[in-house]
């Protein structure tokens, strides 16, 4: 069983379920998991467009992970619109180098690789009208409307 790092839930897998993943990035988890942070429950297409204006490095291991994702739906005629149900990134192995210091010494330096894993679940066409309706009913409560 799977369990999703930063909730510390398990990650039920469904048929309706699209699992996509990634492995041994050249990148460390922590800084991973805030950007996906910022993507989970948005939309396939939502969450592209905000890692791709977003300035965080991480961006781009997610962004290939979630090009990979909307290719495999091409690939699989899903005609129901996706969003991401939930991230998981675990730590990989660590890459161990040396960095000569003072006095003949030497320090360990520890490059770390993460393992990415994103949930996309289908979702009907009523529940994205429903969402966005309530969206722009909050919007509209803020500007006074």
């Amino acid at each position: 069983m799977k369990v999703d790092t930063a909730k510390k839930k398990p990650i039920v897998e469904k048929k309706s379920d699209l699992i996509v993943r990634a492995r041994f990035v050249r990148m460390a988890p922590d800084k991973i998991r805030f950007a996906g942070k910022q993507i989970v429950g948005k939309e396939l297409s939502q969450a592209i467009n905000i890692l791709e204006f977003s300035k965080i490095l991480a961006r781009k291991p997610l962004l290939l992970v979630l090009k990979n994702a909307s290719s495999q739906i091409k690939d699989r005629n899903i005609d129901k619109q996706m969003y991401i149900k939930s991230i998981a990134v675990d730590e990989g192995p660590r890459l161990k180098r040396r960095r000569i210091i003072h006095r003949g010494r030497a320090t360990t330096i520890l490059k770390r690789l993460s393992h990415i894993t994103i949930v996309l679940k289908e979702q009907s066409k009523s529940k994205i009208k429903d969402q966005k309706l309530k969206i722009s009913s909050k919007i509209g409560a803020r500007n006074g409307a």
